[in-house]
């Protein structure tokens, strides 16, 4: 921590950027999850297991980036990283795999820097190390492969062929056969051994092998998230590996003893409808607009959804006439300008002076607040303007379902359900018409047992 606060001042918060691991919740290490169990604000990824995440208290944002579709921008995490810890908050942001490998950690810390906030970085396993590892596919090995490289199948006019024994590429679910054929033009034979490893360490991993000639012959189809792996090291791939004998078994609503031993994969599945805006909220609140004085964006994310909604309901930028605008983001204000407006106040705070300072300074008082939000509202913030005399409605216009554009749960790799409650299978059935007939389903007691014939007739 810096050593030069004052005692008047009020204290910097301090930052962990944490690697989650490839998938596996297990795979997280002691030191994760100690920080996380002390966090006051957890940001994470896409690729981190939301039941991992919501084992922990503080306050959870999702952050998620994949192609084509960024629920926030690089920038705009950056810009919460230090609103939150100028705030005096612990904060954790949680990454997939490894920060430091493809994991822009390099460019937080640049951030974190600029503004006097202590750090720590918390190593994770990268994809790499786990699809090794799950598949029994070693990165090297004697007399076979000395060396390895980790590279990324994007942009396509960059792809790198480093020329070592073993070469892994990552995020390649748009890129394979580009980066195949970049391969091939760099001299590698069509006879060098190929896999492609999608969801590596999860429930659902799947090894696709062959040769750099078959793999560049076959239909142009690879799911995110998928490695490659190139090298003749794959000679060591067997179809039985240790992880494909375990059996993947659902845990849905709870966990029991009776799956603690080495021979089974427990998969958390919390068996809850998945969250979303409140409509009927969000039409009082886009009726009654000339009852708020002010609008309060608290990122970039409800603006968007705020507009959606402002538009799906009649009306446009002319009803927001009345208010002021304010947000404490410059992406919030950038997004803003997508639809021609110039927020009357961006109060983003890079001082020990933080929100409420600003709030003062501007005269942000007694005002009736409309505050969108998108995954969680910002529970201090809102307490800091409520302090200052305003009355503030928080409006849910996003609730992020982690994954939501996926299936949850993808029951063709699923071997046994484990039903905790009744209610649990009431929820599941709400979710999934019908199960195989070869997934075993097996209940907690007698009165699950009862609810479970009369949801699946089994």
């Amino acid at each position: 921590m810096p050593e030069n606060q004052t005692e008047t001042a009020p204290k910097k918060g301090y930052v962990y950027i944490a690697g989650a691991g490839p998938g596996d919740p297990e795979l997280l290490t002691m030191k994760a999850h100690r920080v996380l169990r002390d966090a006051d604000v957890i940001l994470y990824d896409d690729l981190v297991s939301p039941d991992l995440v919501e084992q922990y208290p503080g306050e959870k944002i999702y952050t998620g980036k994949r192609k084509d579709s960024h629920h926030f921008e690089q920038d705009e995490i950056n810009q919460e990283i230090v609103r939150h810890a100028l705030r005096g908050r612990t904060v954790v942001r949680l990454k997939g795999g490894d920060p430091f490998i493809f994991g822009r950690g390099g460019e937080e810390i640049s951030t974190l820097r600029q503004h006097g906030i202590g750090y720590e970085i918390i190593p994770g396993i990268t994809a790499a190390h786990g699809a090794s590892a799950y598949t029994e596919i070693p990165l090297t090995m004697r007399k076979v492969s000395s060396s390895v490289a980790f590279c990324t199948g994007h942009p396509v006019n960059k792809i790198q062929v480093p020329d070592t024994d073993t070469i892994v590429y990552y995020m390649v679910a748009s890129s394979v056969h580009d980066v195949l054929d970049m391969v091939a033009a760099k001299g590698r034979s069509g006879s060098t051994k190929v896999a492609v490893v999608q969801h590596a360490t999860r429930y659902n991993q799947q090894v696709f092998t062959g040769t750099l000639d078959e793999f560049r012959s076959r239909e142009r189809a690879v799911y995110s998230p998928a490695l490659l792996i190139i090298g003749d090291n794959i000679a060591q791939f067997i179809e039985s590996s240790w992880y494909s004998k375990k059996k993947k078994v659902l845990m849905a609503g709870g966990e029991s003893r009776r799956y603690g031993d080495a021979g089974y994969v427990r998969i958390p599945f919390p068996c809850r409808k998945s969250a979303t805006a409140d409509l009927e909220a969000v039409k009082a609140c886009m009726e009654g607009l000339d009852d708020y004085s002010m609008l309060f964006f608290q990122n970039k994310s409800s603006v968007k959804y705020f507009f959606k909604y402002l538009f799906e309901h009649g009306r446009d930028v002319r009803h927001l006439a009345p208010m002021s605008i304010c947000t404490p983001s410059q992406a919030a204000a950038a997004e803003l300008a997508t639809y021609g407006i110039i927020p009357d106040f961006c109060l983003e705070s890079h001082s020990w002076a933080g929100l409420s300072g600003l709030l003062c300074k501007e005269g942000i008082e007694n005002e009736q607040v409309l505050l969108p939000f998108t995954g969680n509202v910002d529970e201090a913030m809102v307490g800091e303007l409520r302090d200052a005399g305003n009355k503030v409605t928080p409006l849910g216009v996003f609730v992020h379902a982690p994954q939501q554009e996926e299936a949850s749960i993808d029951l063709a790799f699923i071997d046994e359900i484990y039903f905790a409650s009744p209610g649990c299978v009431r929820n599941f059935r709400a979710m999934y018409t019908s199960i195989p007939e070869r997934i075993i389903l097996t209940p907690a007691d007698d009165r699950t047992a009862e609810e479970m014939r009369k949801q699946f007739g089994r």
